[in-house]
């Protein structure tokens, strides 16, 4: 049988193509094993599949399978997406997952996934995420390898002509986070959480309360 939390999953897993127990079990389940749980029966069922990843963590992917992609078509209106997977993306891929669900919890919000094909003729510079702020658009970015000084100077200066609020960026620890805002171009309209705290203050004070680049360089 089909719960309405395996539907919400089903919709998530099928947003991104893919996901993980490591989101999962953060996410739509209180702990990794009660996903793992869930997972393992749905799998039994013929709902979803695993690949592996080559990785210590995550070791698997879920994949919905063809059946459960044609279910969500029919009953819900969902275009299947089909399933990727690249070693390299994969850490970025699980924070992005995190980081979508704990900003679609605030109030008022609405994330969109973004991709170069859809929104690269739309936008000046594509974002790995884009939340729909009721003040305006803010630019989520998630950020786990570093780029060139020239390359974040290139990529501000096409932010700008997007008429954006903020960019927030999501990194994976803090000492990442102080890496990025003290290396790149000063912008006043940076922001910087990692995604540990991204997901304590959702869940604490139903707020993101991410640091200015300002902030973040004073505290040294």
């Amino acid at each position: 049988m089909i719960t309405d939390r395996d539907l919400e999953v089903f919709k998530f897993i099928n947003r991104y193509g893919k996901s993980y127990l490591e989101v999962l079990g953060q996410t739509f389940y209180p702990t990794i094993q009660s996903a793992r749980n869930r997972m393992n029966l749905l799998n039994k069922q013929g709902l979803i599949t695993y690949w592996n990843t080559g990785l210590m963590s995550p070791r698997r992917a879920i994949i919905l399978t063809e059946e459960t992609k044609q279910f969500l078509y029919d009953e819900h209106d969902t275009k299947p997406k089909n399933a990727k997977l690249n070693t390299s993306t994969i850490i970025h891929n699980t924070i992005e997952q995190l980081a979508d669900y704990y900003i679609t919890q605030l109030q008022n919000a609405t994330v969109e996934r973004t991709t170069v094909y859809e929104h690269g003729s739309k936008l000046n510079h594509v974002p790995d995420l884009i939340y729909h702020h009721p003040k305006g658009k803010i630019y989520v970015e998630i950020e786990t390898s570093k780029k060139s000084q020239s390359r974040y100077k290139d990529i501000f200066e096409a932010m700008q002509k997007d008429n954006i609020l903020l960019v927030l960026y999501i990194t994976k620890n803090e000492k990442t986070l102080k890496s990025y805002a003290t290396t790149f171009p000063r912008w006043s309209k940076l922001r910087f959480l990692t995604i540990d705290d991204l997901i304590t203050n959702v869940k604490t004070n139903k707020m993101l309360e991410p640091m200015s680049q300002e902030d973040i360089i004073k505290l040294g």
